[in-house]
């Protein structure tokens, strides 16, 4: 049978779950977007929305450079302009030339999205602990373990 190779009872189990475990991470996936995209509307927020936010509170007041962001959010140049400018029209962010540099533009939170954040982290990782209740620690833990050893793999592809 000149270079044919024996496909084993392990290797089809194998091939079903390698495909079974990809339906269900992406379900899965699907179900969490759904999920904290309601939670996120409740604050007049989307998941691009508090992502951008959170990176600027979490400078604690020192501000980003648009492309600054940009790579901390994996999005283009066009991309984070568009949200930025939703942003700043929702007075969240405010933009500011660089003084060292007219051509760069810092970004800052607003007095009115440090309250925001202020009051919604909390609430936000209180919900995330909620939504993870269903692992114990450990599991958690494996979990992460897991996904790690998964992008890994997807590096090597």
């Amino acid at each position: 049978m000149g270079g044919l190779t024996e496909i084993t009872h392990n290797d089809i189990s194998d091939r079903y779950f390698s495909i079974r475990t990809l339906i269900e991470l992406t379900v899965f996936q699907d179900n969490l977007d759904d999920v904290l995209e309601m939670h996120f509307a409740r604050y007049g927020l989307s998941k691009a929305k508090f992502n951008a936010l959170i990176q600027l509170f979490m400078t604690g007041g020192q501000g980003l450079t648009q492309s600054e962001l940009g790579k901390k959010l994996l999005v283009s140049r066009a991309n984070i302009t568009r949200l930025i400018d939703r942003l700043e029209k929702e007075d969240l962010v405010v933009r500011k030339a660089d003084p060292a540099d007219k051509r760069v533009f810092q970004l800052y939170l607003t007095d009115r999205a440090t309250m925001l954040m202020n009051a919604f982290v909390p609430i936000h990782n209180q919900y995330v602990h909620k939504l993870m209740s269903t692992l114990d620690t450990d599991e958690k833990k494996m979990l992460i373990s897991l996904l790690d050893k998964l992008k890994k793999g997807l590096e090597s592809v």
